[in-house]
């Protein structure tokens, strides 16, 4: 399970770069670290990298880059914050409400908002700056990170053996074409809601029947 295929994909850089780009997002800073995650899935389906090393890889970023966005917002979250004056009160106030609403919803905040794009990136920070107490987040953090991790290369996997099971089976020319058959049929129809939506009278009068001598 763990051994590292070949290929397009060089693991000498692919998990340096994946562990890279997931601390730093979980840290505070928005990144794709997700993307490189889901990238990292479907790379694992195509043999080029393993499963097992992108999902521990994964995880082990995930939680040490919370506990650094954590350690960083309680020390200096709220001063950064509220740095300058432009919108000073506006920011303070949003500050507030923040960590009252993590006072009430932290656990789940901690847990769920791995999920959440935004949120990935400003939990930890946020629950430093409310200064939750760190085993109690650590724990949160690390069932978070761990699932999450698993969750999207597991999903990224299974996406791209399903592709790459197509491709073979009809062809890539086939598998584009039936791909982008669908996409246009979708296109088309949304486009006709639309013009429907704007103007009614054009669906009724489509169904009227003509009288003698119009």
């Amino acid at each position: 399970m763990f051994g590292v295929g070949t290929g397009w994909v060089s693991s000498t850089t692919a998990y340096p770069v994946l562990f890279a780009l997931v601390a730093i997002e979980s840290a505070g800073v928005p990144v794709p670290g997700e993307t490189a995650l889901t990238v990292g899935g479907i790379a694992s389906a195509r043999g080029h990298l393993s499963i097992g090393w992108v999902i521990v890889v994964g995880a082990s970023a995930a939680v040490i880059g919370d506990n650094l966005g954590y350690a960083a917002g309680r020390r200096y979250g709220r001063r950064i914050w509220t740095w300058g004056r432009f919108m000073r009160r506006r920011r303070e106030r949003w500050l507030d409400e923040a960590t009252d609403f993590l006072d009430d919803w932290g656990s789940y905040a901690v847990v769920a908002g791995r999920w959440i794009t935004v949120a990935r990136y400003t939990v930890a920070w946020l629950a430093g700056v409310n200064r939750m107490p760190w085993r109690r987040f650590f724990v949160l953090n690390a069932a978070g990170g761990i699932t999450w991790a698993a969750t999207i290369s597991l999903a990224a996997y299974w996406i791209g053996s399903v592709a790459r099971t197509g491709i073979e089976a009809f062809g890539a020319i086939g598998f584009l074409a039936v791909v982008g058959a669908v996409a246009g049929h979708w296109y088309w129809r949304r486009r006709r809601r639309a013009a429907l939506a704007r103007d009614p009278g054009r669906a009724d009068a489509r169904h009227q029947t003509p009288t003698k001598g119009s």
